[in-house]
């Protein structure tokens, strides 16, 4: 069986608790948060409202998914 994009994404970088919960669950803890996307510094900012711990988790998905972009170290 070949997983789709969704269950690989909930097993690799949320975590085990996120292993049963649906899309739409993805959809409103992650995808749906509001933001306000600024250009500063010739940069790009993404500010998420401090809606609970929304921020961390985004936070931690990205750390993950960046660790998975770089291969196993050594």
């Amino acid at each position: 069986m070949i997983p789709n994009l969704n269950a690989v994404m909930k097993r690799l970088v949320l975590g085990e608790g996120w292993l049963a919960k649906r899309m739409k669950a993805m959809r409103f803890h992650l995808i749906a948060l509001p933001g306000r996307v600024i250009r500063h510094a010739r940069q790009l900012v993404l500010r998420v409202g401090a809606a609970g711990d929304a921020a961390a988790r985004l936070i931690a998905a990205r750390k993950a998914i960046r660790g998975l972009a770089l291969g196993p170290a050594g």
